[in-house]
């Protein structure tokens, strides 16, 4: 799921990409104001930063829901266990 999110936005997860190598040069050089300033405007100037955004916030849902699916899994395995036990015992 996360791989085909981040496909479907390659155009932006690349120029995000770009933009945090830029950033990265201008922390090593020291210009941590700068930088500061040039993330506060980057979603406004960036399109391809929301589009971004989008991205993360459907990764995040989907492991959301991939949690959830794996919480009702497991009460379903444990109701299964209780039920075959109970089952058992009253054969027995």
């Amino acid at each position: 799921m996360i791989e085909k999110i981040l496909k479907d936005n390659k155009d932006a997860v690349k120029r995000a990409g770009e933009e945090l190598i830029d950033i990265g040069k201008e922390l090593a050089n020291g210009k941590i104001d700068e930088v500061l300033e040039r993330l506060r405007t980057a979603d406004a100037k960036y399109h391809e930063w929301q589009e971004l955004n989008m991205a993360i916030v459907d990764i995040e849902t989907a492991m959301r829901d991939r949690e959830t699916m794996l919480a009702i899994r497991y009460v379903l395995e444990e109701l299964l266990a209780v039920i075959l036990a109970t089952a058992v015992k009253s054969i027995l």
